[in-house]
């Protein structure tokens, strides 16, 4: 454990956490940081922009920083006997064995909890009304990119069964589990779990532009997305992954620091796992619906950081608090910079499909000799697309173009093929997405598969 002089006071940073707010026009940030008994925690900016301030105390929906919590459980039953990491997720869920387009195999909870279960890229909300839910959405978008344990891609579905597996598992639902085996035998009163459930307290969830309010938020994918809990909170729960920290036996807490896989990213039970400069950082950022979020662990230092943001995009500046916070123990916590380049498309034409939930959506591409890509989809005339980077493919071609599908036109408008590319063929994921916050909503993602063949 470091000297806790080497530990800020929240007095001394916040200038920079107040300049940080007026840059990104942040309606607030919360943030805390935790080193055994100490916990530090303060509120800068308004919770709700009708009067009421924030505190370090105030519950914030933690977004994908709902994972780690999640994980956490899952470990903690896991040594109680009370669930098998490595049992398929299809053995108490009989739907995920539905035939559908894709690989095979029959990821374990395990493989969902380090996204190596083989699903693709997914997300799902709707505002004051019902979401597909979790059965319906793994029914139409469930598919399997990757064979199960062979690839890294994060994939809020793979959490989302998760929910449904632990309580055919254990008899209980998850809200339940979280208040028996964590929230309530941490000390984490705010903790909560579900739409809605930060109760009248919580800061109020704005777009990034006009700060408007979002009502309340629903998915299929709760436990990927829908903890509650304050700066202060999330930062004591943090102090369950440092080396001092008594609460997981030492194998278990070994097994959230280890990679799923050695290539791509590193990324553990719930948490990803990076050593800049050397130093161990246990990490994960949040970003939806009018919330940020970040939590950063430095296991051998016994610290823990944590900063809360009630604007959509905000993760970003979220991370950025917590690196202040941090700053004199490590340089950095999030990823290193990605000097790879997406892998070029030979030259030539292309012809395939995306196969949907209602049916076959032909697809064309067109590569000329200096690496421009059109998309055709459905006969609808030829777009340019982007050629981009992705972490979990050879590349990215990005297209406003959308797929002619009633959930995609709901809230999906732009076409993104994330394809491993042959000599041949290019297969992978078809994403119908939507990005940004157009209409004051945060739109969805839905992956399908995607095979084209070379025919020219």
């Amino acid at each position: 454990m470091t000297d806790s002089t080497l530990i800020p006071s929240l007095d001394q940073v916040a200038d920079r956490i107040e300049d940080l707010m007026a840059r990104h026009r942040l309606p607030s940030v919360s943030l805390a940081i935790a080193q055994g008994d100490r916990v530090e925690a303060r509120g800068f900016g308004m919770a709700d922009l009708r009067g009421r301030p924030a505190t370090g105390d105030t519950p914030y929906l933690l977004a994908s920083v709902t994972k780690p919590v999640v994980a956490t459980l899952c470990v903690m039953l896991a040594e109680r006997g009370l669930i098998d990491l490595d049992e398929p997720l299809a053995d108490r869920l009989p739907w995920l064995d539905r035939q559908r387009p894709g690989r095979a195999g029959r990821p374990t909870a395990r493989q969902a909890l380090n996204h190596s279960a083989g699903f693709g890229r997914y997300w799902d909300f709707a505002y004051d009304e019902e979401p597909l839910g979790i059965e319906r959405a793994a029914d139409r978008y469930g598919v399997l990119i990757h064979a199960p344990g062979t690839r890294f891609e994060y994939a809020n579905l793979g959490y989302g069964v998760l929910e449904p597996w632990l309580a055919a598992a254990t008899g209980h639902p998850l809200g339940e589990l979280l208040e028996r085996y964590l929230f309530g035998p941490l000390g984490l009163g705010s903790g909560a779990y579900g739409p809605g459930a930060g109760g009248a307290d919580a800061a109020v969830p704005y777009t990034a532009e006009r700060h408007v309010p979002y009502p309340t938020i629903t998915t299929s994918h709760p436990a990927a997305s829908m903890a509650w809990m304050s700066a202060a909170d999330l930062a004591r729960f943090g102090l369950t992954h440092t080396y001092g920290s008594a609460v997981l036996a030492p194998g278990s807490a070994a097994a959230v620091r280890t990679p799923g896989l050695e290539d791509g990213e590193r990324y553990g039970l719930g948490l990803n796992v990076r050593h800049p400069d050397g130093v161990e950082v246990l990490a994960h950022a949040g970003d939806m619906c009018g919330v940020g979020a970040s939590l950063a662990i430095l296991p051998e230092f016994g610290v823990s950081a944590a900063a809360v943001v009630n604007q959509t995009g905000s993760f970003a500046p979220a991370r950025t608090a917590c690196e202040i916070l941090l700053e004199t123990l490590v340089s950095h916590i999030g990823p290193e910079e990605d000097t790879t380049s997406p892998k070029p498309v030979p030259a030539g034409e292309w012809a395939g499909q995306v196969a949907t939930p209602f049916g076959a959506v032909p697809l064309r591409a067109e590569v000329d000799g200096a690496g421009s890509v059109w998309i055709e989809v459905a006969g609808s005339g030829r777009v340019q697309a982007r050629v981009e980077e992705d972490e979990s493919y050879d590349v990215m071609l990005a297209a406003e173009l959308q797929l002619p599908t009633p959930d995609a036109l709901r809230a999906s408008p732009w076409l993104e093929l994330a394809l491993d590319v042959g000599d041949d063929r290019l297969a992978g994921s078809a994403r119908a997405v939507k990005h940004g916050e157009s209409g004051d909503r945060v739109g969805n993602c839905l992956t399908h598969w995607c095979e084209l063949e070379r025919v020219r």
